[in-house]
């Protein structure tokens, strides 16, 4: 984490790539396992990875791609080991130079669409940027904004009894990165990303008999993924104490709250707009 978070003491008034990517990012051979591609993932406490041909970068492969893909009749009686990474990946992944400004990544990413940018210089990956390096910047570049302005209302809640499909159903639907989930009276109790529904379809194929499937994975309920406790903030805190308690958390969002209520919430999607807005 030094190497990626060292910018912030250096006083620079304008960010580069170069200044902000992890250098230490997860890659495999595109003919590489799924199962072998996940385990790299977790060893880098990362939600993607790199794939390359030959030490060529030719896909990106992230938990979304995976959340996508393994619940489909076409994948849901294969087995995790056979399956590779070239199925799941995106091909041809976007990228960004060395010398590219922070603030037009942060553009980029909302542009496009994309979480993140494989930096390449020449013909060679020197680091990646994820929504994490970029949010990071609201430390210097809008420390005094408060959440009450960036926060999104939230689409729809879940429930601890709602069908984990239901939640993949919601997260591609409206494309958000951050979903909190109530209990039955009301309360909130956690939340769900991509990751977990990912890591759940995951260990389903890895333990469920192919026969059982197609059954059994209508009964998989967001009560078994949730990650409880999820950050919360008032309406009046910071943007930059938000994303302290996403990091503690290793949360993509935080829940606003205001007088016992959710009010909003605050994803890395909202801290990347805020920094193309203030970075230029």
């Amino acid at each position: 984490m030094d190497d990626v978070q060292c910018w912030r003491r250096t006083g620079m008034v304008e960010w580069k790539a170069r200044d902000i990517m992890n250098t230490r990012y997860p890659a495999v051979d595109k003919d590489e396992t799924l199962e072998q591609a996940v385990r790299v993932m977790r060893k880098h406490d990362s939600d993607r990875v790199l794939a390359f041909e030959d030490e060529k970068l030719v896909g990106i492969m992230t938990k979304k791609d995976i959340m996508m893909k393994l619940a489909t009749l076409r994948t849901r009686n294969l087995v995790v080991g056979r399956l590779h990474v070239s199925s799941f990946m995106t091909p041809d992944p976007k990228t960004a130079g060395p010398e590219e400004d922070a603030a037009s990544i942060a553009q980029r990413m909302i542009e496009e669409g994309v979480g993140s940018f494989p930096v390449v210089e020449g013909d060679r990956v020197v680091g990646l940027i994820t929504r994490w390096e970029v949010a990071r910047l609201v430390h210097e570049l809008a420390p005094d904004v408060k959440a009450v302005d960036v926060m999104v209302t939230v689409p729809e809640v879940l429930r601890t009894t709602n069908k984990v499909l239901h939640a993949r159903q919601l997260l591609l639907r409206y494309n958000i990165l951050f979903l909190p989930v109530l209990d039955e009276e009301g309360r909130l109790v956690g939340y769900v990303t991509a990751d977990e529904v990912a890591d759940a379809f995951l260990a389903f194929h890895d333990i469920v008999p192919e026969k059982y499937r197609k059954e059994r994975i209508e009964h998989l309920l967001v009560d078994d993924i949730i990650r409880l406790r999820p950050p919360t903030v008032s309406p009046d805190s910071s943007v930059a104490e938000a994303l302290e308690k996403m990091e503690a958390k290793k949360s993509k969002g935080a829940v606003v709250v205001h007088e016992g209520r959710l009010v909003g919430i605050i994803t890395l999607n909202e801290l990347v707009k805020l920094v193309a807005s203030r970075g230029r």
